[in-house]
């Protein structure tokens, strides 16, 4: 499980350094600098939400369906957070690099399940 969750998240940093690489290849600074926000509004919630899922993951099955609440209020919270700070306090953005890169970021999840369920 927690090999999964490592590789998952380590996928998604390589997509939204991917991603933000074509934007600086193809576009510019800010197109680059706003993929590797959105990217990272991706990944860093589901790197929170995987802590408190590794840490109970030993224990009872009420602690860990809990730790899965958690993991995924936290989550929801902290992407509202993150997009909040981005769009308030981020000068110079651009709105479709930064949606693009945190969609792709997503999409990792929906690989994982197809590279993961073959094995």
């Amino acid at each position: 499980m927690i090999r999964a969750m490592v590789s998952i998240i380590a996928m998604q940093v390589a997509v939204t350094l991917g991603v933000a690489a074509l934007f600086l290849l193809f576009g510019n600074v800010v197109s680059a600098k706003s993929a590797l926000i959105g990217g990272a509004i991706a990944f860093i919630p589901g790197a929170f939400y995987a802590l408190p899922v590794i840490r109970s993951r030993h224990g009872a099955a009420d602690r860990l369906l809990r730790a899965h609440y958690v993991g995924e209020f936290g989550k929801l919270m902290l992407t509202v957070l993150l997009f909040g700070a981005t769009f308030a306090w981020v000068k110079e953005i651009s709105v479709l690099p930064l949606f693009a890169d945190y969609i792709a970021t997503l999409l990792v999840y929906w690989a994982a399940l197809v590279m993961f369920s073959r094995i």
